[in-house]
């Protein structure tokens, strides 16, 4: 039983994170290399919000924002003039990855840093204790995939962002861009 909560946590990990690939590569067809960079800012947003002796539940809605301001000023700099050349973009994508992670390397060091639990304690689980915090994974990666399939079905965005992912030249032609 154990191994099964952990394959399920392990892949509600996975589906997070694949998640932000989707809406990127979906809509812009941009392969996006530094994705996982912008992930390790956000864990380390929470590393530097534990060293200010912050609430680690803080550290969610700061490690949303600066991945949001970040992922727009990377968009607009440096993903959106390659729009037309996506093999430029992709080597620029990744050259921010590796500029990215240097950057942490020099700011936090090496070593391996740890933050205090969000959830702490264990759960019955089909008698198998297991941990509070891995089971908010899940219950984060469904509300995810629930809102992402109500914005990409529900609404006039998702609408237009299917159009541009199934024919880009006909959803231009008919005035989405």
């Amino acid at each position: 039983m154990m191994l099964l909560l952990d394959m399920v946590t392990t892949a509600a990990i996975l589906f997070i994170v694949a998640a932000g690939l989707l809406a990127i590569f979906g809509v812009l067809k941009i392969i996006n290399f530094a994705h996982g960079a912008w992930l390790t800012i956000g864990a380390y947003c929470a590393v530097a919000t534990a060293g200010l002796g912050l609430s680690p539940w803080l550290a969610l809605p700061i490690a949303f924002a600066v991945g949001a301001v970040l992922g727009g000023i990377t968009e607009l700099v440096i993903v959106r003039p390659l729009y037309r050349r996506p093999l430029d973009a992709i080597l620029a994508t990744w050259g921010l990855g590796i500029v990215i992670g240097q950057l942490i390397t020099l700011w936090f060091g090496r070593d391996v840093q740890f933050t205090p639990n969000l959830l702490s304690g264990t759960v019955d689980v089909f008698g198998v204790g297991y941990s509070l915090y891995r089971l908010f994974a899940v219950a984060a990666a469904l509300v995810i995939g629930l809102a992402f399939t109500f914005l990409l079905e529900g609404t006039r965005l998702g609408l237009s962002a299917q159009a541009v992912i199934m024919n880009e030249m006909l959803a231009r032609a008919l005035g989405i861009d």
